[in-house]
């Protein structure tokens, strides 16, 4: 058979970042599917969606953290696969990643529930760590497309323009060292990054903090340890500028005294930037944007000159005026959740009804001794307290005292001064396994009322109430 008589590949990419590179190779017209994730060009919105998440992407920072965790420790998938839509689809060609089972469907969530695909379908699975890992994504996709020169042709352009961006970083420089940057890639917890964005500070005249090139990204303990940043960028995994203003809001970090006296923040050099789109995407245009957003906010002569500012990133100063804009996106993303999980997710928000209550009810016991150890600092009692579950998404006793004490939300609970009252959580029909407390927290002196809401579950011998989790009621 000639190569012109050869069916072109039919191809489901289960990634965004390779959903990018497919287009800007030309090869839109090849893509029969994608994930929820894939949202860019605006095309590829069009294609059949062949994957939903088990976790809610709208739930806040220590939520989503919690039940990835807890995803992650049972071994469950993150995201649910539409097996008869990607039957029908007759893909062949899956472009798939291993990096990351947060981030995107990995090769053993297929393998589960696609046994049945034709014998001669590609798999292709990315890995992406550092530059050349994306770059060499790029000649693999292009590759399996069957378009190996335009591959060769993209990622020297970006080659090209990498090496002209650190050109001007430097010129702008002159003798001056580089500056520090910190990366924040999760608010709740506070955790910085690494992997190939170390490399895009790097050509925008940067030097990150925080995280090195190819690591994986690190749980920061406090605050404090952004102290050693010149400039902080804040761009969460997943969020737009929009919905960092609003988990920004709801944590309270930017009032706390810890953050008020980092020098970036004293110094005015923070910036938010568009954290779904770059930074956290391995893909072509996320690759060259994240290194002139860098050299735009970190760099004042260049301001503007890539047309990212005001766009995908904006100074910490200017966040709130941009996220009231007219026509500003919404803070929660249009999704459609897997399978049994939307039905999960308003059920837990409709179902309880909080009433004060003076009795001392055996779940109000229960709270009340978590926080009477937190307020004695015996974290370790503290911790015991929580679920199994819950141990295992917290690590340990350690942990779970660096996230407690480091935030000035949930620092509330272990000061010994906090005035707390208890709104236990009824709940229709017959559940006894489940329940929630709500603890309204004032600080010493304070008019100003913080909510808690505590989920609870029985042990597994029922013998007892543990806590599952602990969110901040907006």
């Amino acid at each position: 058979m000639s190569h012109d008589d050869q069916q072109p590949p039919r191809v489901l990419s289960l990634l965004s970042a390779a959903t990018e590179i497919a287009c800007r190779l030309g090869c839109a017209h090849l893509l029969v599917g994608r994930s929820h994730g894939c949202d860019d060009p605006p095309l590829v919105t069009t294609l059949p969606v062949a994957t939903a998440p088990r976790v809610d992407p709208n739930a806040s920072s220590s939520e989503l953290d919690a039940q990835v965790r807890v995803q992650a420790a049972t071994g469950g998938p993150i995201y649910q696969i539409d097996n008869a839509l990607v039957t029908s689809a007759k893909p062949t060609v899956i472009i798939t990643q291993e990096q990351c089972r947060i981030c995107a469907v990995t090769p053993e969530d297929l393998n589960q529930v696609c046994g049945e695909l034709p014998p001669l379908t590609k798999l292709i699975t990315i890995m992406p760590v550092s530059l050349e890992d994306v770059l060499g994504d790029v000649i693999t996709i292009a590759n399996a497309l069957g378009v190996s020169d335009r591959g060769t042709r993209l990622v020297d352009h970006l080659r090209r323009q990498l090496s002209n961006l650190e050109s001007t970083a430097l010129d702008v420089l002159g003798d001056l060292p580089k500056p520090t940057v910190a990366h924040v890639e999760w608010l709740a917890p506070l955790m910085g990054s690494g992997y190939w964005i170390t490399e895009c500070m790097a050509f925008a005249g940067g030097e990150m903090v925080h995280g090195y090139a190819g690591g994986h990204s690190q749980i920061l303990e406090k605050i404090e340890l952004l102290s050693t940043a010149d400039y902080i960028i804040i761009s969460p995994c997943g969020f737009s500028i929009e919905r960092s203003h609003e988990e920004l809001k709801n944590l309270k970090l930017l009032e706390s005294k810890e953050w008020q006296n980092l020098p970036a923040v004293k110094n005015g050099r923070v910036a938010i930037a568009d954290g779904n789109k770059y930074f956290n995407r391995s893909s072509v245009a996320s690759i060259l944007g994240t290194a002139e957003i860098v050299a735009e906010a970190i760099h004042s002569e260049l301001r503007g000159m890539y047309g990212h500012h005001g766009a995908q990133w904006v100074r910490l100063e200017e966040l709130s005026t941009f996220c009231g804009r007219p026509g500003a996106e919404p803070s929660k993303k249009e999704i459609v959740l897997a399978r049994g999980v939307a039905e999960q997710v308003k059920a837990e928000s409709n179902n309880f009804e909080y009433h004060a209550t003076t009795k001392n009810s055996i779940t109000i016991q229960h709270v009340s001794k978590q926080i009477a150890e937190l307020q004695r600092r015996d974290y370790n009692a503290a911790f015991l307290l929580n679920s199994p579950a819950n141990q295992k998404r917290l690590v340990s006793a350690d942990k779970f005292k660096a996230i407690v004490s480091g935030w000035a939300s949930f620092k509330m609970l272990t000061l010994p001064k906090t005035v707390c009252e208890y709104h236990e959580g009824s709940v229709e029909g017959e559940i006894t396994t489940i329940a929630n407390v709500k603890v309204d927290a004032r600080g010493d002196g304070s008019d100003e009322t913080l909510s808690f809401v505590f989920d609870l579950r029985k042990s597994d011998d029922g013998g007892r109430w543990e806590t599952d989790g602990v969110r901040i009621e907006c």
